[in-house]
């Protein structure tokens, strides 16, 4: 068993209702893939949008294996340049 930290961004904020949620898992580890499919079925909105994720503040692939303690965070497409 594990619990992560995710935090959520700017529309991601809107469609979850909150900005920090700590996550029990029963896995000793999760991907990134596997974690996205868990939210994106508890949240339907996350389904259709845009984000990036990033794991103690790096941003990574979805193939990245998640660690009891990491910090996720769903980040929306920035602009600017």
């Amino acid at each position: 068993m594990m619990i992560v930290t995710i935090k959520y961004f700017g529309l991601l904020a809107e469609v979850t209702n909150k900005s920090e949620e700590q996550l029990q898992l029963d896995q000793e580890t999760i991907s990134v893939i596997d974690l996205k499919s868990k939210l994106e079925s508890l949240y339907e909105g996350l389904q259709n949008a845009t984000y990036a994720v990033a794991v103690n503040q790096t941003i990574c692939t979805t193939d990245v294996a998640i660690k009891n303690q990491d910090v996720i965070a769903f980040l929306p497409p920035f602009a600017g340049g």
